[in-house]
C-alpha cells in the first residue's frame, strides 16, 4: 500500500489520493469485515475465506487506525484482545463499497455470493441497504463503546 501522501506530492487527483489510503485488496476487505460482516475481532478477520496472513492483517489494521478509518478498544472478555470498529471516516465508505458490490453483482454475478435478502436490497433499494448497515454499526457501538464513552 502506498504511503498516505505518496500521490499527493505528485498529483492532486482525488482517486490517486484515495488509493493511497484504501487502495489495496486487504484494506478494503478489513473494512468490509467491519462494515457488512460484523467481524470485529482479529481472529475472525484472520479466518475469513480470503486467507489473509497475520502480518498483512496486523499491518492493515495499524494503517487503517493511523489513517483515522478505524479504532480499537480492549475486548470486554480479555484485555489482551481488541475489538475493532469503524470511525466516521471509515463508515463514509459504505456508499463506495455498496456501489462496488452492485457492480460485482451486475458484472461478476456467477462469482459472487450475496445473501438473497441483501442482494434484493442491493439491486432494488441500495439506499435502504446503506441505512440498515449504518444502523447495525450504530447498534454495535451502543453495545460495545458505552464503556469507552463513559471514560472518554
Amino acid at each position: 500500500m502506498a504511503q498516505t501522501t505518496e500521490h499527493a506530492s505528485r498529483s492532486s487527483c482525488p482517486l490517486a489520493c484515495t488509493l493511497d489510503v484504501i487502495g489495496d485488496h486487504w484494506s478494503l476487505l478489513v473494512i468490509r469485515d467491519l462494515m457488512f460482516l460484523g467481524r470485529h475481532e482479529y481472529k475472525d478477520m484472520l479466518n475469513a475465506e480470503e486467507g489473509i496472513s497475520t502480518n498483512i492483517l496486523s499491518d492493515r489494521l495499524k494503517r487503517l487506525e493511523a489513517g483515522g478509518l478505524i479504532d480499537s478498544i480492549p475486548h470486554p472478555e480479555s484485555g489482551r484482545r481488541k475489538l475493532y470498529y469503524l470511525l466516521p471516516k471509515g463508515k463514509d465508505l459504505v456508499h463506495v463499497l455498496t456501489h462496488m458490490a452492485r457492480w460485482a453483482n451486475q458484472h461478476l454475478s456467477p462469482l459472487v455470493r450475496i445473501p438473497p435478502e441483501k442482494r434484493a436490497l442491493l439491486v432494488n433499494k441500495p439506499d435502504k441497504l446503506i441505512e440498515i448497515t449504518l444502523q447495525q454499526l450504530d447498534e454495535w457501538e451502543k453495545q460495545f463503546l458505552k464503556k469507552k464513552n463513559k471514560k472518554g
